[in-house]
């Protein structure tokens, strides 16, 4: 008898435990049913509106209102792409109603936007992409800075010591000449000690001058270590711009969708244009801040590729040239003819990269200039057809629509405040162009003064050479009798006959440049081009522009 109330209380409990958990299980599955019956809805206008263009979403009603979490997204610009906004009931019968002008547009994340509200945050990513592009020009500048570093002193430092070399070289070759030439007629007058002194005076005046080129090469190798040590190596630098770019675009996109909801407006018609024509200014200036570090990039590489080019090749021929001043030392100390013919291979080749090194080395530079720009065809690739004519066109159609609507102050007055910045960055731009063409010019004619003056200098010193060839490895006159002592004083007098208007040249060509550059510094600075102070007041506006925005 128990037993079978036991079992009856059993049976009973597990009945009760049934008819609640299908009560609830229904319960359960008619929220699922509710919870469901949304998604479709929303998927299937994702999928109507991604047939116009997969970036527009039209989510439920109210959807921020019910989920904190869309709420907090909807501030978000990252995913700020406009939709439609339809009610739920029309949407079951309707995939896709059409939307009046005083509607809010949804954004992707669930924020919305009317064409009103649009209207302000284009004015807001204007500001923001014109802070992004006065930090893109401030990095520019400071890399100009802070790579291929130039010093006030280095130019004259530099040409010091090449005149204490070509002086010392001048002093032996008036020494040489003026004791073979008092020995033409008996070449045994030839006196031993002033001859030796004729060729270890230019060989200290070389290894001086070697010297230095290696001493100028080690001051840019520092600089160039310090410049990477804070953040301006090629790799840096371009990671840098690219990632400033990339904001850029990305700000660009968001305000480009803003405009598509203003235009949903016809009474925004008027603020449509304006933000239309300021979206191409903002391109514009992005493109020539882009080209600005492009020319500053290069120009830095292509600089320090030539001067580190041009210093080896200095160290190269003042070295060869003092090993031949010394092989001829010893073939006076030693009686050894043949030690003229080494001497003489040692000064050709020093003559010979005398005239070729401002070539060679502005091959070089060239070159790797191209290599540089090539590293950044995936920065500039899109902003290389954009020129400063451009963007005065689209400052002129600015201009044009501000004077045509100024009776509707509000539709115009961002741009009027805007337009002191757009036409701040137009000259800065065009002066800068202007100054890199000038320098340009300026360097054109610098190389070919040069490449000419090593032609005449170089071709002087290989003659040179040649001459102390012949005596050395010409089997005729590399005995010892009086014939070959004849013609070995009669041809080193000649040699060293070449060597005076090689000196004085050489002496006169370098104090030529520096004094010129000196003065074209001099005015530089009275008219404030130089390159740091132009920078320095470039930057001083960029902060002024920037500090005005931040105010707005």
């Amino acid at each position: 008898m128990l037993l079978k109330n036991n079992r009856k209380r059993f049976v009973g409990g597990c009945l009760a435990v049934s008819v609640f958990l299908q009560t609830g299980t229904a319960c359960l599955a008619n929220e699922n049913i509710v919870g469901t019956e949304e998604i479709p809805v929303a998927q299937d206008l994702l999928a109507v509106a991604g047939t116009a263009d997969d970036t527009i979403v039209s989510p439920v009603n109210n959807e921020s209102a019910s989920n904190p979490s869309a709420a907090k997204g909807a501030d978000s610009p990252a995913d700020a792409v406009l939709t439609e906004e339809t009610p739920l009931a029309e949407t079951k019968t309707a995939p896709a109603i059409a939307q009046s002008a005083d509607e809010p547009l949804r954004l992707r994340g669930g924020a919305s936007a009317s064409p009103s509200d649009a209207a302000n945050q284009v004015d807001d990513l204007t500001k923001q992409i014109l802070l992004k592009e006065i930090e893109l020009q401030r990095y520019n500048l400071h890399y100009t800075m802070e790579v291929a570093k130039q010093g006030r002193w280095k130019g004259w430092r530099y040409a010091a010591f090449q005149e204490i070399n070509s002086g010392m070289g001048l002093a032996g070759s008036i020494i040489s000449t003026a004791n073979r030439g008092q020995a033409l007629e008996k070449a045994s007058r030839v006196k031993l000690h002033p001859q030796l002194a004729a060729n270890y005076i230019p060989m200290i005046g070389s290894i001086i001058g070697a010297s230095a080129a290696a001493n100028e090469f080690g001051i840019n190798t520092y600089h160039e270590v310090v410049a990477r040590a804070r953040g301006f190596s090629p790799q840096a630098a371009v990671r840098k711009v690219t990632g400033l770019k990339d904001e850029i675009d990305a700000l660009l996109t968001k305000r480009e969708a803003l405009i598509k909801v203003e235009s949903a407006d016809p009474a925004l018609e008027g603020y449509v244009a304006v933000d239309e024509i300021e979206g191409k200014i903002l391109k514009d200036v992005r493109d020539q801040a882009l080209m600005e570090f492009e020319r500053f990039h290069i120009g830095a590489r292509k600089t320090l590729a030539f001067q580190q080019s041009q210093y080896l090749f200095d160290v190269a021929k003042y070295t060869t040239n003092a090993i031949g001043c010394n092989w001829a030392y010893l073939s006076l100390t030693n009686k050894h003819r043949i030690w003229n013919g080494r001497a003489g291979i040692m000064f050709t080749i020093s003559g010979q990269l005398t005239c070729f090194a401002p070539i060679l080395s502005r091959l070089i530079g060239k070159g790797y200039g191209e290599f540089t720009k090539l590293g950044m065809k995936g920065v500039t690739e899109d902003a290389r057809e954009a020129s400063i004519a451009r963007l005065s066109a689209d400052l002129d159609a600015l201009e044009a629509i501000v004077n045509k609507r100024k009776q509707y102050n509000r539709e115009v007055e961002a741009a009027i405040v805007n337009q002191g910045h757009y036409d701040a960055h137009e000259k800065a731009f065009t002066d800068e162009i202007q100054a890199a063409q000038k320098k340009s010019d300026a360097a054109k004619l610098t190389a070919t003064q040069n490449i000419g003056a090593g032609m005449f200098v170089g071709g002087l010193k290989t003659a040179s050479g040649v001459l102390f060839l012949v005596p050395g490895f010409n089997p005729n006159y590399n005995k010892n009798d009086p014939r070959s002592s004849h013609v070995t004083n009669d041809l080193l007098f000649t040699s060293a006959i070449l060597g005076l208007p090689s000196g004085v040249f050489s002496m006169l060509d370098t104090l030529r440049i520096q004094v010129r550059g000196e003065i074209n510094r001099h005015k530089a600075a009275k008219a404030g081009k130089l390159p740091g102070q132009i920078a320095v007041a470039r930057l001083r506006e960029l902060d002024q522009m920037e500090k005005t925005l931040r105010a707005k």
